[in-house]
């Protein structure tokens, strides 16, 4: 029996989609592996299968584990990769029955908000909006998904493409086929998973850095982009009457550029980003031109022409004679040359088409290339001829705005204890007789302003400096360079972890003024905008402290410049480890409204970047609905949030549901940017406030008062063993203890997914409504009037739906201290049973999910492959920890986390 509080079922056509395509796929997979291993080896699997099916809602499956322990170590290996395959083929067979899609599209029951861009637009106008309204909101609009690496991440590419394929060929099979041709696409199905189970499954080496940017920009070439420039196309012909597009909607990356704790990321990995992205983007360009060029064979012979285009025509190098009365043609040639100049200079390489390299001089700038385009463009409106091209070149033009020549904007990232030590070194070095690491806040921000005051360097190019200020100043110059080479736009922000005091902004500008990218003197100027990121409780209560002082600073103003708008970085990740569930989705919006009022009272702009997970406990969840359910007035058309790991194929992995996410997202932005900010309620206030407190009490009882707890979690969950794959390029710690404050977020939340805890997404709720006193009918009167928490309820109650205490149950069985994990077990048990009840009391249901039966429903399948792999995951860390250090152990282990991870879809 599985999750007694979900079931698969129903006679709805997606349920019966879904039910033929995992039959139709595990079918195949049986058929392959019969083939390719022997009928023998099938029968193992659906011995292993069948005995699945018997597991109790405690979590025992008797017959499973016999059968388990009974297996070699080769065996485990055989059939750790059959159960993980099995998963991956069910999460396709879900995928292509539109199930999930919808699921997570759709926000909370009764939600009817606009889901299109160009729908949210006409909501608008019907709500009384004006042209202008909207044209004021599109001006300041900046949405801005960020794709980040991630510690744990499972997927190969290569699996990935196999995934692809096969999802290609199902969807192929909803239409009514001819039998011969549905026999063939069913032989071509079972050719594609036949080599996936060839295919394997992990590394046998760590990522790096540069397979990290390879696999994200494989997405972002099939999918992202070109979802991307359909949207730009669709905009161009229905909305841009409305008002100037502007890059409204852009893409940012932290992938070469992340140095946080990081080692292998540098200037170099910097320069490599930035170069494989513009290859991408360049590539696009040419073709686009390439068409332009086909088409545009205008003589002037039957039509005039402007005579700026005539002017840059006459600049072309084209010497064919054919030609010379087609002055769009030239142009374009022009163009192109100079974008294949471009190419050799940023990457190498000409641009795709063409035929060599050019000794045309490169554009110095996208906006170059973009005014070139907007000359065509004026010529053909002026003399009648703008319908001929329909609106690709407008498109291109507006693609050209948000993607540059640098495709995404990387942003850098750094810890501030990195840059105090790198401070502290350049003051030394420069005989200043400074001890910076021993001055109070006061006389730190005293010396810094001071820095920023006047135009002379701190670092000499004589003076031999420490290996970490070497590679920092290093990867700032290398920053440096990419805006010389690239733009200012190349750069989205400098990111700065762990902020918490006024110093911490302070610190990163004189840095970045020894590289040239901040201007010192009377009126200091930068161009990179700093984000400090506010990661814990502590933080995120004083971050709006911390920014009144900076926007008080005179210097702030001229560092922002003349429409000022100030980044913010909220880190959803460490405030949950830091405070559990509920105090974190408190703090953090708490924290936005917080930091909204004081830029309102200042007069500056807000611009929140949200550093959310695929996880619950993470900030995951649909993004627009996490968009709708921001507090008011903290939007304002800008906001940027991190899109992780496996979170990017998942979101983007192809360019239907690319657009999809990406089209829904501008659109819940531009909804919520037409709430003015306001003061909350005051008795909304006092509740959730007496909620999150009590509920952060009684998280840090558990996780950080517990003196036996670290060891509890170190021996209950897979965590051990995650720090030991390679699955990640990050090291999974900041530092090498133990210890829970230095492990980084995302394993903390995988490890308690793995378990299948999920502790993560809900621990905290219901015992901090019983310490905060709070009655069922204030928390529905919560629910029912305040988004934020009708979404924190929504999120809480899929994590709860995924968590197994039967399964969970017998992780705590592998640990060496029995009474103490017993003892805690007991009380991670109760508070789960208590939020559960909570959960459905609140919202008045009788199950987990009830009220989205299709999620539920996709909960209860992922079920079917992840329960026995759990299982056979206990057996093989009962083995690891046993002594045996058999590689077969290690690699069955990692396939079991690949598996869980794919059917949970969920690696923290």
């Amino acid at each position: 029996m599985r999750n007694p509080a979900l079931s698969l079922g129903g006679d709805r056509p997606t349920s019966r989609h879904v039910r033929q395509n995992a039959n139709l796929l595990s079918d195949l997979l049986s058929e392959a592996i019969a083939y390719l291993e022997g009928e023998d080896a099938a029968a193992l699997v659906t011995k292993a299968r069948k005995a699945s099916a018997r597991e109790d809602e405690t979590g025992d499956a008797p017959v499973l584990d016999h059968l388990f322990a009974d297996l070699s170590n080769d065996q485990a290996v055989f059939l750790a990769r059959a159960f993980a395959s099995h998963s991956l083929l069910a999460n396709i067979g879900e995928d292509v029955a539109g199930r999930r899609r919808h699921a997570e599209a759709a926000a909370l029951p009764g939600d009817e908000r606009p889901r299109t861009l160009v729908d949210a637009v006409a909501a608008l106008k019907a709500g009384g909006k004006s042209d202008e309204d909207i044209a004021r909101i599109f001006a300041a609009m900046n949405v801005v998904p960020v794709l980040t690496a991630h510690p744990t991440e499972v997927r190969r590419r290569s699996m990935v493409d196999r995934e692809t394929e096969i999802s290609r060929l199902m969807a192929l099979r909803r239409h009514h086929l001819p039998a011969d041709l549905e026999s063939d696409i069913r032989e071509r199905l079972f050719r594609e998973i036949a080599l996936m189970w060839r295919t394997r499954l992990y590394r046998p080496e760590r990522i790096t850095v540069k397979d990290e940017i390879r696999n994200a920009l494989s997405i972002v070439r099939t999918s992202i982009l070109p979802a991307i420039i359909d949207l730009y196309g669709d905009w161009t012909a229905q909305i841009a009457h409305n008002a100037e597009l502007a890059p409204l909607l852009k893409m940012g990356s932290w992938l070469g550029g992340d140095r946080d704790g990081h080692p292998g990321v540098n200037g170099e990995t910097l320069k490599l980003a930035l170069s494989s992205q513009s290859r991408v983007i360049l590539d696009w360009y040419a073709g686009e031109v390439r068409k332009l060029w086909s088409n545009l064979a205008i003589s002037t012979a039957y039509t005039p022409v402007s005579d700026e285009l005539m002017a840059l025509a006459g600049q072309a190098k084209d010497p064919s004679v054919h030609r010379t009365d087609e002055p769009y043609r030239l142009v374009l040639e022009l163009v192109f040359d100079r974008l294949t100049a471009v190419s050799q200079k940023l990457t190498g390489a000409p641009v795709a088409y063409a035929n060599g390299a050019t000794d045309v001089k490169p554009y110095g700038s996208p906006d170059a290339f973009v005014a070139d385009l907007a000359t065509v463009i004026d010529s053909l409106e002026r003399n009648g001829g703008e319908r001929l091209v329909g609106t690709s070149l407008r498109t291109l033009v507006e693609v050209a705005k948000a993607c540059g020549f640098h495709l995404m904007s990387l942003d850098l990232r750094q810890n501030a204890d990195v840059h105090e030590r790198t401070v502290h070194e350049l003051f030394q070095r420069a005989g200043t007789g400074l001890r910076y690491l021993e001055m109070d806040e006061a006389d730190r921000c005293k010396v810094l302003i001071e820095e920023l005051s006047h135009q002379r360097p701190l670092v000499s190019p004589f003076t031999a400096y420490g290996e970490e200020t070497s590679r920092e100043l290093a990867t700032m110059e290398a920053a440096a360079q990419a805006v010389r080479d690239y733009g200012h736009g190349c750069l989205g922000a400098y990111v700065i972890s762990k902020s918490a005091t006024l110093s911490d902004i302070l610190e990163p500008l004189v840095l970045l003024k020894q590289v040239g990218l901040v201007w010192g003197g009377a009126a200091p100027r930068s161009s990179v905008k700093i984000s400090p990121l506010f990661e814990t409780i502590e933080d995120l209560e004083q971050g709006p402290r911390v920014l009144r002082q900076w926007l008080e600073m005179p210097i702030s103003r001229t560092i922002l410049g003349d429409r000022p708008v100030q980044e913010i970085m909220l880190g959803y990740s460490d405030s949950n480890k830091d405070g559990g569930y509920v105090a974190s989705r408190r703090g953090v919006a708490r924290g936005a409204s917080a930091l909204a009022f004081e830029a309102d009272r200042m007069g500056v702009g807000l611009q929140l970047f949200h550093g959310r997970g695929g996880s619950v406990g993470r900030g995951g969840g649909p993004a627009a609905e996490a968009v709708m359910a921001q507090p008011a007035g903290t939007v304002q058309g800008r906001i940027r949030m991190t899109e992780q790991g496996e979170m990017i194929a998942r979101r983007f992995g192809d360019q239907p549901t690319a657009r999809s996410n990406l089209d829904g997202l501008a659109a819940a932005v531009l909804m919520s940017s037409d709430r003015p900010i306001v003061r909350p309620d005051p008795k909304v206030e006092a509740a959730m406030t007496a909620l999150a407190q009590a509920s952060f009490e009684g998280y840090r009882a558990l996780v950080y008062d517990d003196p036996a707890f670290e060891d509890f979690f170190w021996s209950a969950t897979p965590i051990g063993e995650i720090v030991g794959l390679n699955i990640g390029s990050r090291p999974a710690s900041r530092t090498a203890s133990r210890k829970i404050e230095d492990l980084r977020a995302i394993p903390w939340v995988f490890s308690w997914s793995q378990a299948r805890f999920m502790l993560p997404g809900w621990y905290g709720f219901a015992s901090g409504v019983e310490r905060a006193k709070l009655s069922v009918q204030q928390l529905q009167d919560l629910a029912g009037g305040f988004d934020f928490f009708a979404s924190l309820l929504s999120n809480m109650e899929l994590a709860l739906a995924q968590s197994h205490m039967g399964i969970a149950a017998r992780y705590v069985a592998l640990s060496p201290d029995p009474a103490n994990a017993k003892r805690i077990f007991e009380t991670i048990k109760v508070e789960h049973e208590a939020a559960h009840r909570l959960a459905l009391t609140i919202r008045g249901g009788t199950s987990l999910l009830d009220n989205q039966p299709e999620l539920a429903e996709s909960v209860a399948l992922a079920g079917l492959s992840v329960d026995p792999l759990n299982h056979l995951q206990l057996e093989l860390l009962s083995r690891r920890r046993a002594g045996d250090q058999d590689e077969a152990i290690r690699l069955a282990i990692q396939l079991t986390v690949a598996g869980i991870a794919a059917g949970l879809r969920n690696t923290g």
